[in-house]
């Protein structure tokens, strides 16, 4: 959960700061609906989590969410490929294993991106976006070094 703070309410908490302190209005970012449907019930009973409609929120999860994903497939493909993964492992099995450990964590968000079907997932354009920024987030540090 603290991952799930510090990238979402804390920068969203320093965006309205600085916005304030420039003279802009108040801005209001809302995490979910409030409204109760028949369906939205169904599944809160069932325990699955409703996503529904854009936030800010789900758009900065959704790109980190992605963006860990890809990373721990990157090292699972380094690993069965052998390319000098046993310094890797030595120098840095702690990385490897919160970013395995956040890709586990966020099974229902990748279920609410990619699998489900239902009224309560993800948007299919915050979907595009997620994965488009995470991909150029990728490519710009491939070719930085």
């Amino acid at each position: 959960m603290w991952f799930y703070k510090r990238a979402t309410s804390y920068l969203f908490a320093f965006i309205d700061t600085i916005l304030n302190s420039l003279g802009f209005t108040k801005s209001a970012f809302v995490i979910t609906a409030k409204v109760a449907d028949e369906d939205v019930s169904e599944r809160f009973e069932k325990e699955i989590m409703e996503f529904g409609t854009s936030s800010p929120m789900f758009s900065i999860l959704s790109v980190l969410a992605i963006l860990n994903l890809f990373c721990f497939t990157g090292v699972v493909k380094e690993a069965i490929m052998g390319k000098a993964i046993v310094k890797v492992f030595e120098t840095m099995s702690m990385q490897i294993l919160l970013c395995g450990v956040l890709t586990l964590i966020n099974f229902p968000l990748y279920q609410g991106l990619f699998l489900r079907k239902d009224k309560g997932k993800m948007p299919s354009s915050l979907t595009v976006k997620s994965v488009a920024f995470a991909l150029l987030a990728c490519t710009s540090f491939t070719f930085m070094y």
